[in-house]
């Protein structure tokens, strides 16, 4: 509960996506690298459960970046972790109303430690989606590009990367019924890179037009040149999404992150199938714990998914959903 108004965040500038549009959700698709045809195709959206096509649950980012870490301009800002919760579809022509608060600051692993919540409403104050995120600031600065070690592959290596890329699998309109679903289920890859300054160049177009690291936000990680949280965390909703398929439903989203991929960064989001509910009163679920890891292995960010799936049982997801 919040105690007074000095809690909320008025943004300088306003959102950079305030209504889900189709071109909207086409530049976010791409900027992320997303060719589901939920998003594209109108013909394969309108013979879908939705009627017509709908966003990715992480365009609102382009609504608010969902950094709540105002002041302290002489410390590094780094999006630490984010709990999402979304309640209803993103479909054409929402009007997007993001409220900013702040839930305080203090001292954590010798970090200061910022946390907010971002609530995305319609027009009429209903709640589509929740973000409470934690931000960590540090006093050493980002290593220069020029000081970092050089990634570089071999024409066989990037030849694997671009057929891990085009194998990667979507279930699309055939649904994932929760009956077929079992405990240690691997959901699929996603894989990203060679990370370039065309794709963080992309992401800042999708997400925030041009780059600024002004009024809370950062900036998109086009001078820092590396992917940031927010789009880290973008890339393991597609995975979410891809798994479900069109009848499936992204719930919830707990991300951890440890480091940025880079420039030249190849990173691979994967899962697996963690628990499953039947239901019992609940829509029925799936508990997915997902990772996202660096081309040399090492484990970047880590969290855990809710997908509700439809049911023979129960049937299609119904949504909206409560908040």
């Amino acid at each position: 509960m919040l105690e007074t108004d000095a809690d909320f965040v008025q943004r300088a500038r306003p959102p950079w996506v305030g209504v889900v549009t189709r071109d909207a959700i086409r530049h976010f698709a791409w900027g992320i690298g997303d060719d589901n045809p939920l998003w594209h195709d109108a013909g394969h959206a309108a013979a879908s459960r939705w009627g017509g096509v709908v966003a990715p649950p992480s365009l609102l980012y382009a609504a608010d970046e969902t950094t709540v870490a105002p002041g302290h301009a002489g410390l590094r800002r780094f999006y630490r972790s984010v709990e999402w919760a979304w309640f209803d579809a993103l479909s054409e022509g929402t009007v997007l109303v993001p409220v900013v608060v702040a839930l305080g600051e203090g001292e954590v692993d010798g970090a200061l430690r910022q946390r907010g919540r971002v609530t995305f409403e319609d027009v009429s104050g209903r709640v589509l989606a929740i973000a409470e995120t934690q931000c960590d600031r540090f006093a050493e600065p980002i290593q220069p590009v020029e000081h970092r070690p050089e990634l570089r592959y071999s024409g066989p290596e990037i030849a694997r990367i671009e057929e891990r890329i085009l194998s990667e699998q979507r279930q699309g309109k055939v649904p994932r019924l929760i009956e077929n679903v079992s405990v240690g289920e691997a959901i699929g890859e996603v894989v990203k890179g060679p990370l370039s300054i065309m794709d963080v160049v992309a992401w800042c177009a999708a997400t925030q037009g041009m780059a600024s690291d002004a009024d809370g936000y950062s900036d998109g990680g086009l001078h820092a040149e590396m992917a940031t949280g927010p789009e880290q965390v973008a890339w393991i909703t597609q995975a979410l999404t891809d798994w479900a398929g069109d009848d499936g439903f992204v719930h919830r989203l707990s991300v951890h992150i440890l480091a940025n991929p880079l420039l030249g960064s190849t990173t691979t989001v994967s899962g697996v199938v963690a628990s499953v509910s039947a239901g019992g009163g609940d829509a029925p679920s799936v508990g997915i714990e997902v990772k996202a890891t660096s081309e040399s292995g090492a484990v970047i960010a880590h969290g855990v998914g809710k997908v509700l799936l439809p049911s023979r049982v129960t049937g299609p997801v119904a949504v909206p959903l409560s908040d």
